[in-house]
């Protein structure tokens, strides 16, 4: 640090000036001097002040002080040079307007090839244009400047992402964390490339998200497990969580564990999943012993029955299938699993083969005409063979004979909003005088209704609850917010 009158030439870093695009001393007015370490330094204000020196200081004014120090004076006239060019770049950034934003950048980094930040964003620039090996290079020549920021390793690793070199990729991602362990750009890039698995200890709660070694998701979540007493409850839930993100071998272990753990109706719920995620991990042979088994302990569950016809027909052993289901069938003419497997074809979008299935699926409900589980079928098909109206008066008959089935209901009502009869949706919902205490499903289509007939305030309301209900999944409830938020985003309908 110098004094110059009225002024103090203080010495910056030379990393942090080069990060910045700043001269490395800096005039400062004797009177900002004391507050610059709280208020600290703008480039607005180094311009200003830089400018204000140049014109009006005395040493600025001094042509012996300006010949001692030439090199200062061109560092500071290359600054105050840059920024209407600096201007068109940004102005170029904004209008998404890259190769205007890399001419710019290139006269930038002429003019001042100690401008670190020009550099930076050039790289970035020539990226968005698809440039990446210009980028790389760009990238590169700072390296020194921008190591050990994790934005720097975030945007070198997108670069090396989209040149498909995954290790390099990894590599700066690995850096980006160690720098800043709760980068998300970073974290989200582990995940892309399959390295890290995004994790809810809770699925219930936000903040109990992790990020977890993708081949080591059962070993981290078995320690948590054990670290605290649990009981079937809490299995089960963890199992639904895993087997909707098909991750079936920590699916197994929290059946395993809620089979062991379970009493009453949770039985049958672990028992089947145990199967299925046997069945879904391959091991066929496992698989159908343990579902031989459950069949023999539980002959009048449907689910098992239907288990064991999966793994028989997995097993090659298809022509054993048949018979199972009947089994499953005779015990629940309404498992939809079973009806599927006994009346669907293979592919349940092939309007024809579906067409061709109605009838019997048709004979069947006529048999059964107390199953609501077999009347919905029946509609399903009616919807993929375009019957839209005897799709949804069956969907209707459905609900009337189970009306504490929340699922079956669900589905009847999103039916109905895909057709446009919000009407009916809410007609439906006034008939139940405990809403909020019924399937998430059903309160989110009634949100769905009241948004589409421009009922704002109920929307959001119903949306609003859905977002605060602690015990729905941490996902469900961002949905929510986030359809309260489009809404508050979006103008009224005019009605």
């Amino acid at each position: 640090m110098s004094e110059q009158g009225d002024w103090v030439l203080i010495g910056l870093d030379e990393n942090t000036a080069r990060r910045q695009g700043i001269p490395a001393r800096m005039p400062v007015p004797r009177g900002e001097f004391e507050g610059l370490a709280d208020k600290g330094l703008s480039i607005d204000a180094a311009r200003k002040w830089i400018k204000d020196f140049l014109t009006n200081s005395e040493p600025g004014k001094s042509g012996v002080w300006r010949k001692q120090n030439s090199t200062l004076v061109s560092q500071f006239e290359a600054f105050l040079d840059k920024a209407p060019v600096w201007e068109r770049a940004q102005k170029a950034f904004g209008e998404r307007d890259y190769e205007k934003a890399i001419s710019a950048l290139k006269r930038i980094v002429t003019m001042d090839p100690d401008d670190h930040a020009a550099r930076l964003n050039l790289a970035s620039a020539q990226a968005n244009m698809g440039d990446h090996p210009a980028a790389l290079k760009s990238f590169q020549a700072i390296r020194k400047t921008f190591q050990g920021d994790a934005d720097y390793h975030v945007a070198v690793g997108q670069v090396h992402l989209a040149m498909q070199k995954k290790d390099a990729a990894l590599d700066e991602m690995v850096l980006a964390l160690e720098a800043k362990p709760d980068c998300q750009p970073a974290l989200d890039a582990m995940v892309q490339l399959g390295v890290l698995v995004p994790i809810y200890e809770n699925p219930r709660d936000a903040a109990s998200l992790v990020y977890v070694r993708s081949d080591a998701v059962l070993e981290y979540l078995t320690g948590q497990w054990d670290a605290a007493p649990r009981d079937s409850a809490f299995y089960l839930e963890q199992l639904a969580y895993h087997e909707r993100e098909n991750r079936h071998d920590v699916a197994l272990a929290a059946a395993e564990r809620a089979v062991a753990a379970a009493e009453g109706a949770s039985v049958e719920r672990a028992q089947l999943a145990r199967i299925a995620a046997l069945r879904s991990l391959g091991r066929l042979d496992e698989a159908l012993a343990a579902a031989q088994a459950y069949v023999k302990d539980a002959p009048s569950s449907s689910g098992a029955w239907v288990e064991l016809a999966k793994c028989l027909a997995q097993a090659g052993r298809g022509e054993e299938a048949p018979a199972a289901i009947e089994r499953a069938l005779e015990s629940d003419p309404g498992d939809l699993a079973a009806l599927s497997l006994r009346f669907w074809p293979s592919d349940p979008a092939d309007i024809q083969k579906v067409n061709e299935a109605i009838p019997a699926l048709a004979a069947f409900v006529a048999a059964h005409p107390e199953s609501a589980g077999a009347r919905r079928s029946l509609a399903r098909a009616e919807l993929v063979a375009g019957r839209i109206d005897d799709a949804l008066a069956g969907f209707a008959s459905a609900v009337a004979l189970a009306p504490e089935d929340d699922d079956l209901r669900a589905e009847y009502w999103s039916e109905l909003g895909k057709q446009q009869r919000y009407p009916e949706i809410i007609a439906d919902a006034a008939k139940l005088s405990d809403l909020a205490k019924r399937d998430w499903k059903l309160r989110w289509n009634e949100a769905e209704a009241y948004a589409a007939l421009g009922k704002n305030i109920e929307a959001r309301a119903a949306f609003s609850a859905i977002n605060f209900d602690e015990s729905l999944h941490v996902d469900v409830r961002r949905r929510a917010k986030r359809a309260v938020k489009t809404m508050d985003e979006t103008p009224p309908v005019v009605t």
